[in-house]
């Protein structure tokens, strides 16, 4: 019994999609986002890719090295943001990114991942130069990143440096699957 218990916790409970929150709007891409513009700049020449992050869940963490690769390889096209929820949160974020030129940003109240339709970690969103959400997401299928067939935030980053439109994916990308984004502090900030 404890060893079910246990995997359940630490396995099968990721495999469930994460519950949506009463309050949720389905965010569709081409729909302008709004935000607080002293979070993010809301004119600049670059795509944005906004990674919404807790260091308190495993997915998150299991996503590290995919993410850190994604912006070894598209640094030069897109500007990369790792959002966290509270205040407390950005010291262990810092630790476990290995670039030290991330910016992490504080979403308190969920402002930005409301604007984005996310509302577990890890996703992504991808906002283009006119603020329109291009992408909205799972990074893949996978919760340790390794099917090269489901990489959906990178597809979708290809098909934005192409000037395509935005991809059409199966449910797969877009139900969240993770941890429920949580907010414990009251400011709201870029660091």
């Amino acid at each position: 019994s404890a060893i079910v218990r246990l995997f359940w916790y630490q396995e099968m409970q990721y495999l469930l999609p994460t519950p949506v929150p009463a309050d949720y709007r389905v965010v569709l891409p081409n729909e302008v986002i709004e935000y607080d513009s002293t979070l993010i700049p809301r004119q600049y020449s670059k795509p944005k890719l906004l990674h919404f992050f807790s260091p308190d869940c495993p997915c998150s963490r299991f996503n590290l090295k995919h993410f850190q690769t994604l912006k070894r390889k598209y640094a030069d096209e897109i500007d990369f943001y790792v959002v966290v929820a509270s205040q407390e949160k950005v010291p262990e974020a810092k630790k476990l990114f290995a670039e030290k030129d991330v910016t992490i940003l504080v979403d308190t109240d969920k402002r930005l991942a409301k604007a984005c339709g996310i509302y577990s970690t890890p996703q992504a969103a991808l906002i283009q130069t006119n603020n329109k959400l291009y992408f909205r997401g799972n990074y893949n299928r996978s919760r340790y990143c390794v099917d090269k067939n489901s990489n959906f935030v990178q597809m979708a980053m290809d098909s934005l440096m192409n000037q395509k439109g935005p991809p059409h994916f199966s449910e797969l990308a877009t139900r969240s699957y993770g941890c429920s984004i949580s907010t414990e502090d009251k400011s709201l900030g870029l660091l």
